[in-house]
């Protein structure tokens, strides 16, 4: 019961976040000439919030299927957030990919083919009623990123490079965090961006999931002159892309070059 009610004041709390996805997915319908369904699965992180993981291709399971099922029979927008909170309410946790390394409230992704590294952040910190990137939790964060990329180094020697795309990266209290020539690298990203995530939609939750009122009226200010071919320009904060050399991240964390043991390389006879 304790964990019913908790997840039903959370709901509550999502109201407006779920409202600004629900626009955004139909404004988009609207202009693209999709359907609902559709918009609704690639422009809002709502499969990731009901605990279905992260989107691959279409959306297969019955779960979602339940929640499109009813969403295309309501009449109004106001019918449409009142379901999403009610399916959140009792859909499981959201479960970060199996393939991740979380530490903290970092992770990353294993190398790509060409050797990125991708890596994320998750509020995971709310110690003392502060934000993950309060600056009393520097060397918290810190420490963090130092046992990720220790990992890394260990575990992907083939590694190249590091590779981010969020938001975060348009405030200092995160880019701090990071080698100078990885903060400063940023870029819109203009291209290949995905909204089922958080990469966009973080940006309008404070630390304690209130929505940011200065951000969402922007953003539906925005909405009314959506430009289909930039879907990016109706976020106050547009994700940004950063990259750099791993090297970079071994000196700037102090990571030491794991030591080669004689069991994986026996001496010569």
């Amino acid at each position: 019961m304790v964990l019913h009610t908790e997840r039903q004041i959370r709901s509550e709390r999502l109201h407006d976040y779920f409202d600004l996805q629900l626009r955004f997915a139909q404004t988009v319908a609207e202009i693209a000439s999709l359907p609902l369904a559709d918009t609704v699965a690639h422009y809002t992180n709502f499969h990731r919030r009901f605990g279905l993981g992260r989107l691959q291709g279409a959306p297969r399971s019955a779960e979602w299927s339940r929640y499109i099922d009813q969403l295309n029979r309501l009449q109004t927008h106001e019918q449409r957030v009142a379901w999403t909170q009610s399916f959140f309410l009792q859909a499981p946790e959201e479960s970060p990919p199996a393939n991740q390394h979380h530490v903290g409230c970092f992770s990353c992704d294993p190398p790509n083919a060409e050797g990125f590294v991708r890596i994320h952040f998750v509020n995971r910190d709310n110690d003392g009623g502060t934000s993950s990137l309060k600056h009393t939790k520097i060397e918290s964060r810190k420490r963090e990123l130092r046992d990720m990329f220790t990992f890394i180094r260990s575990t992907y020697p083939s590694a190249k490079s590091v590779r981010g795309g969020s938001w975060l990266y348009h405030i200092q209290a995160y880019r701090r965090l990071f080698p100078p020539p990885y903060a400063e690298s940023r870029v819109i990203l203009k291209t290949g961006i995905r909204f089922d995530g958080t990469s966009s939609w973080g940006q309008f939750l404070d630390h304690r999931e209130h929505i940011k009122p200065d951000l969402r009226d922007l953003f539906l200010r925005n909405l009314k002159r959506l430009d289909p071919d930039h879907l990016w320009r109706a976020f106050p904060l547009p994700a940004l892309h950063t990259s750099a050399p791993i090297q970079v991240f071994y000196e700037f964390y102090d990571v030491e070059v794991p030591e080669i043991t004689n069991a994986s390389h026996p001496a010569n006879p």
